[in-house]
């Protein structure tokens, strides 16, 4: 199987019920506008729990961004949705402890050796609420599973991220240095939630108000089309040629190197050379990867998975390196409006004419007519043809050589050279 490129984006979310402001629902997805819009009931798919009218619309509250897969991202989200089992956090640190759904049944005995065996217990997955999901997110973000991922939090509701500032400031535990946080919720009328309305009592479902936050999301490699651009650029004049770190020969047709995302920077390195650069002042010690760090030429601070995805693309990009770096078609100019008025302005001014008038158009037109017909018939015939006219109306173009046979007109043609020739007459009277 070939390797796939870092996708563009793929992100889990927390969505809201803006009628039932209890309910909430944790997904994953690599385009949240489709999503939303699936879950809200406008278009195909969505998930079974979020079907019911009576929970729709959905608002997305917060998305977490930056995972280097798919594979990832799913595994975030199983973490997230099943925070009291999950094996992503320590037993001693887990804030919601697993229950047994009912009472125990009793044991009985094996059908293949007749040994007495213990059914395996069900465990009760605790109500989701916006105290847990908030909790759980930032324990999860702290575990050292994936505490050196490259990952953001984007918050889309007000309310929600001042859930969440109120938890981060009573929490003696903090998230890595440098942990980037996004407010995105500027301008944004919050939905009034009330739980003891029903359903009735709300009138009419309004859009989403998060939808127009989600449009401005860039869910594809379009961010990194000029770093491509460049990097294509530089290898293809043979300015690549070694490691802005180590100077050791770089070949950009075999080797695995990073490009600075700069404009004006042409910096290269090998990955092994830029990663262990990064990673020798970072604390804690002991990863092999960082998580961002500093240009050796323009002194710029870039993440990690931005160079890394960049690599992906171009060299691992395929179809999707061919559809970026495709230049758009020009379309062409349409001059339908200006015909389309210009004729409209002639039919108009026919329209106002009187009755002379349009009788004089109309010899003009004859006339043309006559002259192309008249044009027609007195070009002469090559030597050795001769043209003559049957009682039938039917025009034959014959040799007079020996061995070249005759040619008749067709039917076709000489209906349309009668029909010619009778208009002819009808305009000399």
């Amino acid at each position: 199987m070939d390797p796939k490129p870092i996708p563009a984006f793929y992100c889990c979310y927390l969505l809201r019920s803006k009628d039932m402001g209890r309910s909430f629902y944790i997904g994953s997805t690599p385009n949240p506008r489709r999503r939303l819009a699936q879950h809200n009931g406008k278009t195909n798919g969505g998930a079974f729990r979020t079907r019911r009218d009576i929970h729709r619309p959905w608002d997305m509250t917060c998305i977490v961004t930056g995972f280097p897969s798919n594979i990832a991202a799913l595994q975030f989200e199983w973490a997230w949705q099943n925070f009291h089992t999950t094996k992503k956090i320590p037993h001693d640190q887990r804030l919601n402890k697993p229950r047994e759904a009912g009472k125990r049944k009793k044991s009985n005995l094996s059908p293949t050796n007749g040994d007495e065996h213990k059914k395996r217990k069900k465990l009760k997955r605790p109500q989701l609420t916006l105290s847990n999901s908030l909790s759980n997110l930032h324990l999860l973000l702290r575990v050292p599973s994936f505490n050196r991922w490259p990952l953001a939090v984007r918050f889309l509701c007000s309310d929600v991220y001042t859930a969440w500032q109120k938890y981060s400031e009573e929490n003696d535990s903090k998230l890595r240095d440098g942990f980037r946080v996004f407010c995105d919720f500027d301008d944004l009328a919050e939905p009034n939630v009330n739980p003891k309305l029903p359903a009735s009592a709300i009138g009419e479902k309004k859009e989403s108000p998060t939808m127009t936050i989600l449009e401005k999301i860039d869910a594809t490699y379009s961010g990194l089309k000029l770093c491509i651009a460049k990097s294509l650029a530089l290898a293809a004049q043979m300015r690549i040629q070694h490691c802005s770190i180590c100077q050791n020969l770089l070949d950009p047709e075999t080797s695995m190197f990073l490009v600075c995302p700069s404009e004006q920077c042409s910096a290269a390195y090998h990955m092994a050379c830029l990663a262990r650069k990064w990673t020798e002042n970072q604390q804690p010690i002991g990863f092999l990867l960082p998580v961002s760090g500093n240009c050796v030429q323009c002194s710029r601070e870039h993440q990690w998975i931005d160079l890394v995805k960049e690599m992906s693309i171009r060299q691992r990009g395929g179809k999707d390196l061919a559809k970026l770096m495709k230049e758009p078609r020009k379309r062409k100019c349409r001059v339908t409006e200006t015909s389309a008025s210009s004729k409209d302005s002639s039919t108009n001014e026919t329209a106002d004419r009187p009755l002379n008038d349009l009788q004089d158009i109309l010899e003009d037109s004859l006339m043309d007519v006559d002259f192309l017909v008249t044009d027609a018939n007195d070009d002469p015939l090559p030597d050795g043809w001769q043209e003559s006219v049957n009682d039938d109306d039917n025009m034959s173009v014959t040799s007079t050589e020996s061995g070249i046979p005759s040619r008749n007109a067709s039917p076709v043609q000489s209906k349309r050279q009668r029909q010619k020739l009778e208009i002819v007459i009808e305009d000399s009277e």
